[in-house]
């Protein structure tokens, strides 16, 4: 999905216009990251990617907890 960004400016304020899906994801995002619980576990998964850190697959992700 492709995000076009519309701005524009008017004499009583500035706004762009994105769409809906668009800023349910960004709310949610910063939902997520509002959480320092949540925010330093996907740092933590990120730096285990990085460092190389074995990694489960989605597959045995979704058998280890039921989602398959």
């Amino acid at each position: 999905m492709s995000l076009n960004l519309e701005s524009q400016s008017r004499p009583e304020r500035d706004f762009i216009s994105i769409p809906f899906e668009e800023y349910e994801a960004i709310m949610e995002t910063m939902e997520i990251l509002s959480d320092p619980k949540a925010a330093k576990r996907i740092l933590e998964a990120l730096n285990d990617i990085h460092s190389g850190k074995k990694l489960i697959s989605e597959k045995e992700f979704a058998e280890r907890f039921g989602l398959s």
